[in-house]
């Protein structure tokens, strides 16, 4: 589903601005990470972290 794969890259996305210290893209990959699961909760998606990485490995991108 092209939400989970979303919610992956976005946690990916914000991990690696961590990671580097960039404080600006921290908040803009929270934002986006928070407007992703936001509408997941809405939709009933279950993006929990292991079913996202499921998801990536049956090549659901």
């Amino acid at each position: 589903m092209d939400l989970r794969r979303r919610v992956h890259e976005a946690r990916q996305a914000l991990d690696q601005a961590r990671s580097e210290g960039d404080f600006y893209a921290v908040d803009v990959r929270t934002g986006e990470l928070d407007s992703l699961l936001r509408s997941a909760m809405e939709n009933g998606v279950d993006v929990s972290t292991a079913q996202t990485a499921a998801a990536d490995q049956r090549g659901e991108r």
